[in-house]
């Protein structure tokens, strides 16, 4: 009789805000006098220290990545957690 082994499913790790900046390969006070988002405010998102970001900010953030707003606000939300 054969045996089969078992495969583990491996949960993925959700996308974090610091992955799309790391991606986006700029470094964090460069993009912030890019994108105009003051940088204390970029380290609080990527911290998750920030509860609901502002619509204008998270689409900011979108243009300046070029991924979709609802990109960003789950990004910022696994930030979080």
């Amino acid at each position: 009789m054969a045996r089969f082994a078992t495969v583990r499913r491996v949960p993925r790790r959700r996308e974090t805000l610091d992955d799309l900046l790391l991606a986006n390969g700029e470094g964090l006070d460069a993009f912030a006098k890019r994108t105009g988002i003051p940088r204390f405010t970029l380290y609080r998102l990527r911290e998750g220290k920030v509860e609901t970001p502002r619509i204008d900010t998270v689409v900011r953030l979108a243009k300046a990545l070029g991924v979709e707003p609802a990109r960003v606000r789950a990004a910022i939300e696994a930030s979080r957690k």
